[in-house]
């Protein structure tokens, strides 16, 4: 278990067959194809890389339709929320009932029904916009009684509109005072300026237009043939029908919302079709003969060269050998047991194991499990977890990463609830049962019992790293890295212990001995690599300062028991509150209950964030550090990443 091994290929085949040939494999799925743009040997030996084909300009053009049409409809399509939505989850698909049902469907007429729908209703809207930004302008000008039209038609009069700020006010009234052939009404005002409406004679009308100016008056044309009050009602009357007829619109394109699921499915169908045509520049060919290299996995090689077989007949020429196991181009795929794999997503979040590494999951996940229960320890809390996480599990259609994740909080319950058994916690001690100790009195004892897990994770890592060592025949590198660190590390850990309790002098000087011996030979070992002497005794005593770090290693795990009294703590604070509300009376005890639920939700969330992400500190810090490096490459499953059902 755990990386899967995996098979490097190399396929010869008929340009002329190659649709038939990935189409088929995109069914096998466990494809992983190699560039081999950079093959220098087979390019000089005339093999040209494959021109993208020109399908894919019009796939892309299938897909842009789609997507505008999924785009729409989601706007409009009732879909189930909320419990109901998770319980009911996306549909379940595998390959060809994919392509079955989506080939099947001809999406065309409800697109363009589409199209001339939403150019319909862009065209409502664009009028809409255009009548509200002519109702605004003559929303000031309501107080005009005059036709628009007409105040257009006179010869010896001049008409000016505007605006001009109010604190010209004065200065304006004042300037007018010359003015024997000018009349100007004040139309309205609103916070920062008044709407004028001035007519002169035609005489006045240029000393008009410099008093105007001096006040900083804007001129304002407006348009319409009535009064604007007039003008303003037709608006709202025509602005009435605009709306009925957007109404009618988005009325037919939510008839037209049922087929969201259809152009969904379309959708997933066109992804791997454009999947199977981009895969392509991969590959290199002759005038004739396409050239194709990658990896499968060795145990699906009977059914990859059962596809190739079915797609090709006999007419390629197939080459089939175990990958290398110091060959860094190998992609990695992770296979672990039900329980492991839950864990997986910790591994690859940190980094992807190389191929000639070892998958950490199966080794990490039994000390997170145990770590983040002991950081949460609370058995109120865990059976909380466990009914939520199984109700989910037993009623929801998740996709494969969800239903990972909620398995995941699934097994990690157990462990919650064993350490809060131990503890006697219980909702923070709302429910009084004993537990085999009580970290508020016995933090102590939790603390060693903290500080003896890091040990025995630490010095599980340093284990791990001796067997890849072991694993590839380097037998000294295993004493020199790892047993040496043994002895200096668990010989100095008993030699203090004797001076704190009565071990026996035997058990002194031998401790004493062998963590002597482990130093010297971290001293004597540690810059092997060096070159001269001077320089390889720096580089070991510099190797020995390393011991420094295992110190602040066994201090990172008193987080262990830091953070199971915070919760703690936190929970027994909100039950006083609890308790004092209680006291009140009727009115109390409701307060009481809602700060319960609430504070003790709260410090579920709190309690299971931090040990989330204290325990993946651990993980990758202390425990990673001793063996794991990663920098794998991933297995690219020659399928489309499904984005709106569940592709099995």
């Amino acid at each position: 278990m755990a990386i899967v091994k995996m098979s490097n290929f190399s396929l010869f085949a008929f340009d002329s067959e190659r649709d038939k040939l990935l189409h088929q494999l995109q069914k096998f799925g466990y494809v992983h194809f190699t560039s081999l743009d950079d093959n220098e040997e087979l390019i000089e030996e005339g093999l040209e890389a494959v021109a993208i084909p020109k399908s894919i300009g019009e796939v892309d053009e299938e897909i842009s339709k789609v997507k505008y049409a999924i785009d729409l409809l989601t706007k409009y399509y009732k879909k189930e929320t909320g419990i109901k939505a998770m319980i009911k989850g996306m549909d379940n698909f595998n390959f060809d009932q994919l392509e079955d049902k989506a080939s099947n469907i001809d999406y065309l007429p409800v697109y363009h029904e589409l199209r001339e729908l939403s150019a319909e209703l862009d065209h409502i809207n664009s009028q809409m916009k255009d009548l509200g930004s002519q109702k605004d302008e003559l929303r000031h000008w309501k107080g005009l009684e005059y036709p628009i039209d007409e105040l257009k038609g006179f010869q010896k009069t001049k008409i000016f509109m505007g605006t001009s700020p109010k604190k010209m006010k004065e200065k304006f009234d004042k300037d007018l005072l010359n003015l024997n052939l000018t009349h100007v009404e004040n139309i309205s005002e609103d916070k920062d300026n008044i709407y004028l409406f001035a007519m002169t004679a035609s005489e006045e009308a240029e000393e008009l237009n410099e008093i105007l100016r001096n006040c900083g008056f804007s001129n304002i044309v407006l348009s319409g043939e009535k009064t604007p009050k007039e003008e303003i009602e037709f608006i709202d009357e025509r602005l009435k029908e605009l709306d009925h007829s957007s109404q009618e619109v988005k009325s037919s394109i939510d008839k037209l919302s049922e087929n969201l699921p259809d152009f969904q499915l379309v959708y997933e169908y066109l992804m791997n079709k454009k999947l199977r045509l981009m895969v392509s520049e991969d590959f290199l060919t002759t005038e004739k003969v396409n050239v194709i290299n990658g990896y499968i996995p060795s145990d699906l090689r009977e059914e990859f060269e059962k596809a190739v077989k079915e797609s090709l007949k006999d007419a390629y020429y197939l080459n089939i050998e175990d990958a290398k196991d110091d060959d860094p181009a190998v992609p990695v795929l992770l296979k672990n047991s039900r329980f492991a794999e839950t864990f997986e997503s910790l591994t690859t979040m940190y980094a992807l194991p190389r191929y000639n590494e070892i998958d950490p999951t199966p080794l990490l996940a039994p000390f997170y499990l145990a770590f983040f229960g002991m950081m949460v320890g609370d058995a109120g809390y865990g059976i909380l977890m466990l009914i939520g996480t199984l109700l989910v599990l037993k009623v929801a259609n998740l996709p494969s990463t969800q239903e990972k994740f909620i398995r995941f909080f699934y097994y990690l319950s157990y462990s919650v609830i064993v350490w809060g058994v131990v503890f006697g916690s219980y909702f923070g001690g709302a429910i009084p049962i004993r537990g085999l100790m009580d970290p508020a009195t016995q933090y102590q004892e939790l603390l060693i019992i903290s500080i003896v897990f890091g040990l025995i994770h630490l010095f599980f890592g340093l284990g791990i790293s001796a067997y890849l060592s072991i694993r590839e025949k380097r037998y000294l590198d295993a004493l020199f890295d790892v047993g040496f660190w043994y002895m200096a590390v668990a010989g100095g850990i008993v030699f203090l212990l004797t001076a704190l309790m009565p071990l026996g002098p035997m058990i002194n000087t031998i401790s004493k001995y062998v963590m002597i011996a482990g130093m010297v030979g971290i001293v004597l070992t540690g810059g092997r690599e060096s070159e001269g002497v001077a320089t390889k005794t720096v580089s070991g005593l510099f190797s020995l300062y390393g011991i420094s770090s295992y110190v602040g290693d066994f201090v990172s795990y008193s987080r262990l028991m830091a953070l199971g009294l915070a919760g703690g703590f936190i929970s027994a604070s909100i039950n006083m509150m609890v308790g004092m509300l209680f006291n009140i009376g009727f009115i109390g005890i409701i307060l009481g209950v809602v700060v319960f639920l609430g504070g003790q939700l709260f410090n579920l969330f709190l309690s299971l964030l931090g040990a989330y992400v204290h325990t993946s500190r651990l993980t990758y810090v202390e425990f990673f550090s001793k063996f794991y490096e990663g920098g794998g490459e991933f297995f690219k499953i020659f399928r489309n990443k499904a984005k709106y059902i569940n592709l099995k």
